[in-house]
């Protein structure tokens, strides 16, 4: 019966592997949250503008334009500072992502170890085999 010496080790890198991905999917899930985020903005911005057009045309004061003004330059302050969250958030995925691919060589490392040994061992097991059947035939 075959026994991988490694198995304990391979077992503990899978669960690695697997937090890994984890880890990497929650920093993707937070990133993607960012850019939606900012797209929802953006389309307010967007919407603010037209609005705008529309406002300066009806409303004699400079009270709601100035109002309207001030809301669309906070807007895009907060589109900026999202950006700016969403880069830092971009540089902690490559890191998860990184780390992924380092995890998942480092199970493919032991499983082609693995897979060998248990071709070696099936070999050897093939040639007592072969030698112990022509000593029944006699």
């Amino acid at each position: 019966m075959f026994h991988f010496r490694l198995q304990h080790v391979l077992e503990v890198r899978e669960r690695l592997e697997r937090l890994r991905q984890k880890d990497y999917s929650l920093a993707m899930l937070e990133w993607q949250a960012m850019v939606n985020e900012i797209d929802r903005r953006q389309a307010a911005l967007n919407q603010a503008a037209e609005n705008m057009d529309s406002l300066k045309q009806t409303t004699p004061t400079t009270l709601p334009l100035q109002l309207h003004t001030n809301y669309r330059k906070r807007l895009r302050a907060e589109i900026e500072r999202i950006r700016e969250q969403a880069r830092e958030q971009e540089q902690v995925v490559d890191m998860r992502r990184r780390e992924l691919v380092e995890s998942r060589r480092a199970r493919r490392t032991l499983e082609i170890l693995r897979d060998k040994q248990r071709a070696r061992y099936e070999l050897a097991r093939q040639r007592r085999i072969g030698r112990e059947i022509p000593l029944f035939e006699k």
